[in-house]
């Protein structure tokens, strides 16, 4: 696969993460372990029988999330580098300034409903900030990465092809959520005027406005930052940003507690100022 990763000259001040990358073998190291998750997450969804429970904030959780977060701890612990993990995470953990964000299953939801839309997320975090980001889609087989300043692709099979957000139309698309629609996302697209959109779960959203299948997508209410990290990584190098509903800033990540705002992610060059017909346009909130 022709992935680059990136050296010290390639990006300034990014020593600390970039000879990290270059030491456990780029980019192709982690689509690697996204496979085999996504492998382990398979031999348990075609089963007729699954194991599950709720969590303590109600969300379920299967014996896939679980082999899956096993498999992906146990690969990484080989870089060296710490593993802030969906299932392991507890509110003792702390983040450092370069740690790997892992939701092994995300979309569980949609594992349950057998709709084949949901992913494998691993990033890398560098002072707060998606270095590398990888989703694993385990029913197709598709694999989005990239790693900061060299670009984004989307991996079938052994191919590797770049991916851009090259939309230019008026008429704008959203990527909404199949399980988690709210109302005020709803009407902040309303009053916009948006009313495209494009149906599916999980981190694929992300995958759908990097490839420029929908210009955006917005989530109010709670997320996780293993939720976000990898897509937001590949939406950076795909011509697309990832902020704070609230004030425009870009997501940053190993907060305490490990909450999201509410956010927007999107083609850079979306002015989202007014609840008015949004044009295309170089703009910040």
């Amino acid at each position: 696969m022709p992935f680059r990763t990136p050296s010290n000259q390639d990006i300034p001040g990014s020593s600390v993460w970039s000879a990290a990358v270059e030491k456990f073998g780029g980019v192709d190291f982690v689509v690697e372990v996204t496979r085999r998750a996504s492998e382990a997450i398979l031999e348990v969804y075609g089963r007729t029988d699954v194991q599950h429970r709720e969590k303590e904030d109600r969300s379920p959780v299967t014996e896939a999330d679980l082999a899956a977060a096993a498999l992906i701890e146990a690969e990484l612990a080989a870089t060296g580098i710490p593993v802030v993990c969906e299932e392991t995470v507890s509110s003792a953990t702390e983040a450092g300034e370069l740690f790997w964000l892992v939701d092994p299953l995300d979309g569980t939801k949609e594992f349950l409903a057998k709709n084949g839309e949901f992913t494998v997320n691993i990033a890398l975090i560098s002072a707060g900030s998606p270095v590398l980001g990888v989703i694993g889609i385990p029913v197709t087989g598709e694999i989005y990465a990239a790693v900061r300043g060299c670009g984004a692709w989307r991996v079938t099979g052994d191919e590797a092809r770049p991916i851009r957000n090259g939309r230019a139309e008026e008429h704008l698309i959203a990527a909404v959520s199949r399980s988690h629609g709210s109302d005020a996302g709803e009407r902040w697209l309303e009053e916009r005027g948006i009313s495209g959109r494009v149906r599916c779960g999980s981190a694929i959203k992300f995958c759908r406005v990097a490839e420029g299948a929908a210009d955006l997508y917005v989530r109010f209410g709670r997320t996780m930052e293993w939720d976000t990290a990898a897509g937001h990584c590949i939406l950076l190098e795909s011509g697309c940003r990832v902020i704070s509903e609230k004030d425009g800033h870009e997501l940053t990540y190993g907060k305490p507690g490990f909450d999201n705002p509410s956010f927007i992610a999107c083609r850079a060059d979306l002015s989202l100022t007014a609840p008015a017909p949004m044009q295309p346009k170089v703009g910040n909130l």
